[in-house]
């Protein structure tokens, strides 16, 4: 905002700009931000100004202010479609973005190619512990590395501001949230997408018993889907997953709500969390998370509701075949593909 511009405001405008966001007036500078400030300050102190509200107002620009100092310090500023961040090595990052999303331990941001976590240093613990679980990934040969790339996370960079770490990965433009897709569709998905989507999972898990892994954190904000290529990349939830045997760092709600009581009490990685958490998902995407209603309202074929509310067997591949050879042939036949119509540029 140009400086006649932001002297031009009436009082209604400038009262109506929320406190937490103070890039709506400011720049990203601290040094034009606080030339930006005294102009203001200039045109709406009590003694210079008449209007009835210049009070009020004078002393709310002075808090939007202060929140703006707060936020260029801190190395986040943010504005509808760009991120701006600032490394405490002095670097500086643009992010362009086209959603937004709060989660436990921060905000996510998804763009065209890249999804970008920024995330509180009071869990720098989880956060490290992230990057030692992607950056030891195991794959047996070339061949398989290039096969699980496609629905693992690559690190592009991280880096720390002065409050936050941050941490950007890789992501294909065909690739969408599966929360936003379930949003897009009011919290309900056709069985047939549902079915895919769940085969994509327990693929995924097949992997991740391989590498002796509990991601932990299976979710619809985790888990990305490509409706083209009827596949998915389990890129955020890192910071939950812990070698199958060593003990829990922590875990969202949704964890602790449906993983396997006796895991719950024991707090060790598990895969049967992963399973139960992928059939807690499937129930999710289908209008009810706790399947006490699907039966009743016949959201999918029996077979299918049948093994999303049976207890997960203990190995990942058992559940796979079972699903690829009972589950799947006893719902809906003869496997064909079932076309998703959802672009990125239907959603965002």
């Amino acid at each position: 905002m140009n400086t006649s511009t932001m002297t031009d405001q009436s009082a209604e405008v400038l009262l109506a700009i929320p406190l937490a966001e103070p890039e709506r007036l400011f720049t990203a500078n601290e040094e034009l931000a606080q030339q930006e400030f005294r102009t203001l300050a200039a045109v709406w102190h009590p003694d210079r100004c008449a209007q009835a509200r210049s009070t009020e107002v004078f002393q709310h620009l002075s808090r939007l202010y202060e929140v703006a100092v707060r936020k260029l310090r801190n190395g986040v500023w943010k504005i509808p479609g760009l991120l701006t961040l600032h490394a405490c090595d002095g670097t500086g990052f643009r992010i362009h973005y086209r959603r937004e999303h709060e989660f436990e331990l921060g905000q996510m941001f998804i763009g065209d190619q890249i999804v970008a976590y920024v995330i509180g240093k009071e869990h720098s613990d989880l956060f490290q512990n992230a990057l030692d679980i992607i950056a030891c990934l195991p794959c047996a040969d070339p061949r398989m590395a290039m096969e699980t790339g496609r629905y693992l996370p690559e690190v592009i960079r991280h880096f720390e501001t002065r409050k936050y770490q941050v941490l950007v990965l890789r992501k294909t433009p065909d690739l969408l949230l599966l929360r936003d897709v379930l949003d897009s569709f009011a919290g309900q998905l056709d069985a047939r997408h549902v079915a895919w989507i769940i085969s994509s999972l327990l693929n995924l898990a097949c992997y991740l018993d391989y590498a002796r892994l509990a991601h932990n954190a299976i979710l619809a904000n985790t888990f990305f889907i490509s409706p083209q290529q009827h596949s998915g990349a389990l890129l955020g939830g890192w910071w939950y997953a812990v070698r199958q045997g060593e003990p829990m760092r922590a875990a969202p709600m949704t964890t602790i709500e449906y993983a396997p009581f006796e895991v719950m009490t024991r707090r060790l990685g598990d895969n049967r969390t992963d399973l139960e958490l992928i059939r807690a998902l499937g129930r999710e995407l289908l209008g009810d998370i706790t399947g006490m209603s699907l039966t009743r309202e016949n959201a999918a074929p029996l077979p299918l509701l049948d093994w999303l509310v049976r207890p997960a067997a203990g190995f990942a591949f058992d559940e796979y075949q079972t699903w690829q050879r009972q589950v799947l042939p006893d719902s809906f036949g003869e496997r064909r593909f079932v076309e998703l119509n959802l672009t990125p540029q239907d959603l965002y």
